[in-house]
Protein backbone atom coordinates (compact mmCIF):
# COMPACT_ATOMS: atom_id res chain seq x y z
CA UNK A 1 0.00 0.00 0.00
CA UNK A 2 1.38 3.43 -0.95
CA UNK A 3 2.11 6.00 1.75
CA UNK A 4 -0.86 8.30 2.29
CA UNK A 5 -0.60 11.94 1.27
CA UNK A 6 -1.55 14.62 3.79
CA UNK A 7 -4.71 15.30 1.79
CA UNK A 8 -5.70 11.63 1.91
CA UNK A 9 -5.01 11.52 5.65
CA UNK A 10 -7.15 14.62 6.14
CA UNK A 11 -10.02 13.13 4.12
CA UNK A 12 -9.92 9.91 6.12
CA UNK A 13 -9.68 11.85 9.39
CA UNK A 14 -12.76 13.87 8.35
CA UNK A 15 -14.66 10.68 7.58
CA UNK A 16 -13.71 9.24 10.94
CA UNK A 17 -14.72 12.50 12.68
CA UNK A 18 -18.14 12.30 11.01
CA UNK A 19 -18.24 8.63 11.99
CA UNK A 20 -17.48 9.46 15.62
CA UNK A 21 -20.12 12.19 15.76
CA UNK A 22 -22.66 9.91 14.11
CA UNK A 23 -21.90 7.17 16.63
CA UNK A 24 -22.62 9.57 19.51
CA UNK A 25 -25.94 10.48 17.92
CA UNK A 26 -26.76 6.82 17.37
CA UNK A 27 -26.09 6.26 21.07
CA UNK A 28 -28.41 9.09 22.11
CA UNK A 29 -31.25 8.57 19.64
CA UNK A 30 -30.82 5.14 18.08
CA UNK A 31 -29.61 4.49 14.55
CA UNK A 32 -33.03 4.68 12.88
CA UNK A 33 -33.98 7.97 14.55
CA UNK A 34 -30.86 9.87 13.47
CA UNK A 35 -31.24 11.86 10.25
CA UNK A 36 -28.40 12.87 7.96
CA UNK A 37 -29.22 16.49 8.75
CA UNK A 38 -28.71 15.73 12.46
CA UNK A 39 -25.22 14.41 11.69
CA UNK A 40 -24.40 17.41 9.51
CA UNK A 41 -25.59 19.87 12.16
CA UNK A 42 -23.54 18.18 14.88
CA UNK A 43 -20.44 17.95 12.65
CA UNK A 44 -20.76 21.50 11.34
CA UNK A 45 -20.82 20.41 7.71
CA UNK A 46 -23.21 20.81 4.81
CA UNK A 47 -25.37 18.04 3.36
CA UNK A 48 -23.19 18.28 0.23
CA UNK A 49 -20.05 17.71 2.32
CA UNK A 50 -21.68 14.67 3.92
CA UNK A 51 -22.48 13.16 0.53
CA UNK A 52 -18.92 13.87 -0.61
CA UNK A 53 -17.76 11.35 2.00
CA UNK A 54 -20.75 8.99 2.33
CA UNK A 55 -23.50 7.77 0.00
CA UNK A 56 -25.90 7.17 2.88
CA UNK A 57 -26.17 6.94 6.63
CA UNK A 58 -25.76 3.16 6.43
CA UNK A 59 -22.50 3.56 4.54
CA UNK A 60 -20.99 5.12 7.67
CA UNK A 61 -21.39 1.70 9.25
CA UNK A 62 -20.41 -0.29 6.19
CA UNK A 63 -17.08 1.37 5.35
CA UNK A 64 -15.85 2.30 8.82
CA UNK A 65 -13.75 -0.88 9.10
CA UNK A 66 -12.02 -0.11 5.81
CA UNK A 67 -11.25 3.47 6.89
CA UNK A 68 -9.83 2.25 10.19
CA UNK A 69 -7.64 -0.25 8.34
CA UNK A 70 -6.26 2.43 6.02
CA UNK A 71 -5.23 4.66 8.93
CA UNK A 72 -3.94 1.64 10.85
CA UNK A 73 -1.66 0.65 7.98
CA UNK A 74 -0.34 4.20 7.83
CA UNK A 75 0.52 4.12 11.56
CA UNK A 76 2.25 0.79 11.08
CA UNK A 77 4.42 1.40 7.99
CA UNK A 78 8.02 2.47 8.39
CA UNK A 79 8.36 1.38 12.02
CA UNK A 80 11.08 -0.92 13.32
CA UNK A 81 10.35 -3.68 15.84
CA UNK A 82 12.63 -5.93 17.93
CA UNK A 83 10.73 -9.03 16.80
CA UNK A 84 7.91 -10.16 14.56
CA UNK A 85 5.78 -10.89 17.64
CA UNK A 86 6.27 -7.29 18.81
CA UNK A 87 5.26 -6.14 15.34
CA UNK A 88 2.09 -8.24 15.48
CA UNK A 89 1.12 -7.04 18.95
CA UNK A 90 1.70 -3.41 17.95
CA UNK A 91 -0.45 -3.74 14.84
CA UNK A 92 -3.41 -5.31 16.62
CA UNK A 93 -2.94 -3.06 19.64
CA UNK A 94 -3.18 0.03 17.45
CA UNK A 95 -6.31 -1.44 15.89
CA UNK A 96 -7.78 -1.86 19.38
CA UNK A 97 -6.99 1.78 20.18
CA UNK A 98 -8.81 2.87 17.04
CA UNK A 99 -11.86 0.82 18.04
CA UNK A 100 -11.83 2.56 21.42
CA UNK A 101 -11.61 5.94 19.67
CA UNK A 102 -14.79 5.07 17.75
CA UNK A 103 -16.51 3.87 20.94
CA UNK A 104 -18.28 0.64 21.83
CA UNK A 105 -21.72 1.87 20.71
CA UNK A 106 -20.61 2.56 17.17
CA UNK A 107 -18.43 -0.56 16.96
CA UNK A 108 -21.42 -2.55 18.21
CA UNK A 109 -23.46 -1.12 15.32
CA UNK A 110 -20.72 -2.25 12.93
CA UNK A 111 -20.90 -5.79 14.30
CA UNK A 112 -24.69 -5.82 14.18
CA UNK A 113 -24.56 -4.69 10.56
CA UNK A 114 -21.93 -7.29 9.62
CA UNK A 115 -24.23 -10.15 10.62
CA UNK A 116 -26.69 -9.29 7.85
CA UNK A 117 -24.21 -8.03 5.25
CA UNK A 118 -22.96 -10.12 2.34
CA UNK A 119 -19.22 -10.08 1.61
CA UNK A 120 -18.22 -9.16 5.15
CA UNK A 121 -15.06 -7.04 5.04
CA UNK A 122 -13.89 -7.96 8.53
CA UNK A 123 -13.69 -11.69 7.64
CA UNK A 124 -12.30 -11.25 4.12
CA UNK A 125 -8.99 -13.19 3.80
CA UNK A 126 -7.82 -10.44 1.42
CA UNK A 127 -8.47 -7.68 3.98
CA UNK A 128 -5.35 -5.46 4.26
CA UNK A 129 -4.81 -6.15 7.95
CA UNK A 130 -5.32 -9.90 7.52
CA UNK A 131 -2.68 -10.01 4.79
CA UNK A 132 -0.24 -8.05 6.97
CA UNK A 133 -0.86 -10.41 9.90
CA UNK A 134 -0.25 -13.39 7.62
CA UNK A 135 3.03 -11.85 6.42
CA UNK A 136 4.17 -11.26 9.99
CA UNK A 137 3.32 -14.86 10.94
CA UNK A 138 5.24 -16.17 7.93
CA UNK A 139 8.26 -14.08 8.97
CA UNK A 140 7.97 -15.29 12.59
CA UNK A 141 7.90 -18.92 11.41
CA UNK A 142 10.86 -18.35 9.09
CA UNK A 143 12.87 -16.63 11.85
CA UNK A 144 12.16 -19.37 14.39
CA UNK A 145 10.05 -17.18 16.68
CA UNK A 146 7.15 -19.60 16.22
CA UNK A 147 7.07 -23.35 15.60
CA UNK A 148 6.07 -24.74 12.22
CA UNK A 149 3.36 -26.92 13.78
CA UNK A 150 0.62 -24.85 12.18
CA UNK A 151 0.20 -23.23 8.79
CA UNK A 152 0.52 -19.43 8.51
CA UNK A 153 -3.03 -19.11 7.20
CA UNK A 154 -4.50 -21.21 10.03
CA UNK A 155 -2.67 -19.21 12.70
CA UNK A 156 -3.65 -15.96 10.98
CA UNK A 157 -7.33 -16.95 11.04
CA UNK A 158 -7.04 -17.89 14.74
CA UNK A 159 -5.50 -14.50 15.54
CA UNK A 160 -8.17 -12.62 13.57
CA UNK A 161 -10.95 -14.60 15.31
CA UNK A 162 -9.45 -13.82 18.72
CA UNK A 163 -9.27 -10.13 17.84
CA UNK A 164 -12.87 -10.02 16.57
CA UNK A 165 -14.04 -11.95 19.63
CA UNK A 166 -12.25 -9.58 22.00
CA UNK A 167 -13.79 -6.56 20.28
CA UNK A 168 -17.27 -8.12 20.44
CA UNK A 169 -16.78 -8.96 24.14
CA UNK A 170 -15.63 -5.37 24.78
CA UNK A 171 -18.86 -4.14 23.17
CA UNK A 172 -20.93 -6.54 25.31
CA UNK A 173 -19.26 -5.07 28.41
CA UNK A 174 -19.96 -1.56 27.09
CA UNK A 175 -16.29 -0.61 26.72
CA UNK A 176 -15.69 -1.07 30.44
CA UNK A 177 -12.11 -2.33 30.08
CA UNK A 178 -9.02 -1.44 28.06
CA UNK A 179 -9.34 -3.25 24.74
CA UNK A 180 -5.66 -3.08 23.81
CA UNK A 181 -4.62 -4.72 27.09
CA UNK A 182 -7.18 -7.49 26.67
CA UNK A 183 -6.23 -8.28 23.07
CA UNK A 184 -2.52 -8.23 23.96
CA UNK A 185 -3.12 -10.60 26.88
CA UNK A 186 -5.26 -13.00 24.82
CA UNK A 187 -2.82 -13.07 21.90
CA UNK A 188 0.19 -13.65 24.15
CA UNK A 189 -1.68 -16.54 25.76
CA UNK A 190 -2.32 -18.17 22.39
CA UNK A 191 1.09 -17.41 20.85
CA UNK A 192 2.86 -19.02 23.83
CA UNK A 193 1.56 -22.38 22.56
CA UNK A 194 3.37 -21.88 19.25
CA UNK A 195 6.72 -20.63 20.57
CA UNK A 196 9.71 -22.99 20.39
CA UNK A 197 9.98 -25.03 23.58
CA UNK A 198 13.54 -23.81 24.22
CA UNK A 199 12.51 -20.17 23.87
CA UNK A 200 13.22 -17.93 26.86
CA UNK A 201 10.67 -15.37 25.65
Amino acid sequence: MNKLTERQKQAIATKLRITKIASELFKLKGFDSVKIQDICDAAGISIGAFYHHFKSKMEIINISYEQVDILLMDRFEGREFPSNIDKLLFLLGEGADMMEELGWVFVGEIYKNLISTEGKYSTDPERHVTLIVKGIIEDALRDGELENSISPIDLTMIIMRISRGAIFDWCLFQGSYNLRSRITFDLNLILTNFKPKNSDE
